[in-house]
């Protein structure tokens, strides 16, 4: 199915891979080598990206003859004139596998699924922030850029009262880690008091990333 290609660069393997697209006895042509007539086949390929040997997209249509008599085999740069025209005849009806372009399709259906769950998070959370509990866990980017959680520990009729972590990470991934999360890590004295209506301009502003309930 062509010439293979692929390169390994620490675990990504990628390169790119030809699959045939049409055969063609060409009759009524000469062989420019040894001059037999009807002799002459033309192959054409489309040439694919891969990425773990899963197609990605087409990039180049290719094509080569092959004498079944002297067995000269000729690539479509080296084509004479006839033979070129002959070649953009049959790519005409040649038409690319809808296959080779799998790997964008995938790689498509993962974005939209990555924004349709950014979308029902950002929604949920915006729904947490609206009706707060007591064992919120509100994510917190500081105004100088750290990373650290704040947990409600008591809800009134107009504010929440939260509890500061002794712990910042510079990585929202590190609001993961177990002593940022260890009930633990929450400072127990002077809970800090937020309006309730604060809470909505918060998530806006970034300075609230996400609600863990």
């Amino acid at each position: 199915d062509g010439r293979p290609g692929y390169f390994a660069q620490e675990l990504l393997v990628y390169g790119n891979k030809a699959t045939k697209t049409g055969h063609q006895n060409l009759f009524g042509t000469k062989c420019n080598h040894c001059g037999t007539r009807d002799s002459l086949e033309m192959y054409t390929f489309s040439r694919y990206f891969h990425i773990f040997w899963i197609p990605v997209f087409p990039y180049k249509k290719e094509a080569v003859t092959q004498c079944n008599h002297c067995k000269q085999v000729l690539n479509k740069k080296e084509f004479p004139s006839e033979l070129l025209s002959q070649y953009e005849e049959m790519k005409a009806t040649a038409k690319t596998p809808y296959w080779q372009y799998i790997g964008l399709l995938i790689f498509g259906g993962l974005i939209l699924l990555l924004v349709n769950s950014i979308r029902e998070d950002d929604k949920r959370d915006k729904a947490y922030l609206a009706a707060p509990k007591a064992g919120d866990i509100y994510e917190i980017k500081t105004t100088d850029g750290a990373y650290t959680l704040y947990k409600v520990s008591q809800v009134t009729t107009d504010s929440v009262y939260v509890l500061f972590n002794q712990f910042q990470s510079n990585k929202q991934s590190g609001l993961r880690k177990s002593e940022m999360t260890a009930a633990s890590s929450f400072i127990q004295e002077d809970p800090m008091p937020i309006a309730k209506k604060d809470l909505a301009a918060m998530k806006e502003k970034g300075e609230i990333q996400g609600v863990k309930r």
